[in-house]
């Protein structure tokens, strides 16, 4: 037999007293910075790189579209998120970083030239490998912080305390 969960009623609010603290404000503000960094420059490599690399041009619209949609939905606080994010960054991280001896390896016949130096696209390589390593601690710290608990408190507490009108 399941039981129906009765509906919260008006003199209730729910309320998630882990993302009041400063530390959490920060660590989302800071996780989203990465985020959404690692998007733009994920995107970055992308144009630069352009007629280079066209094997992996699927791959790395997706990763960028990937990282906005996180950056998205951390704004949003959604905790959930950030396990998958991290996952993604440690994944991608190592791949970004295997991958950058290659960019500044490309000096011989029959290479393809990209728009920019190798080197210039290899030094974002690096960048973007150590980028996805700090976003891994990041987006770990901010799940430990455990955003999406949430408490049903009485309206009238939350206007004793004089955090609800």
């Amino acid at each position: 037999m399941s039981t129906v969960r009765d509906q919260p009623s008006d003199d209730v609010v729910v309320t998630h007293p882990n993302r009041d603290s400063a530390s959490s404000k920060t660590t989302r503000a800071v996780v989203l910075l990465f985020l959404a960094a690692s998007a733009i420059l994920s995107l970055a490599i992308l144009v630069l790189s352009w007629g280079v690399q066209m094997g992996a041009f699927l791959l790395w619209v997706l990763l960028t579209a990937l990282y906005a949609y996180y950056a998205y939905a951390v704004s949003q606080w959604r905790s959930g998120v950030l396990p998958v994010a991290a996952g993604t960054a440690l994944i991608t991280g190592v791949f970004a970083a295997v991958s950058v001896s290659s960019w500044f390896n490309r000096g011989g016949d029959g290479y393809d030239q990209p728009a920019v130096p190798e080197s210039v696209i290899g030094v974002l390589v690096f960048a973007f490998a150590v980028m996805q390593l700090v976003t891994v601690v990041l987006c770990l710290r901010g799940f430990m912080q455990n955003w999406h608990v949430e408490l049903e408190v009485p309206r009238s507490e939350l206007r004793d305390r004089g955090a609800y009108a």
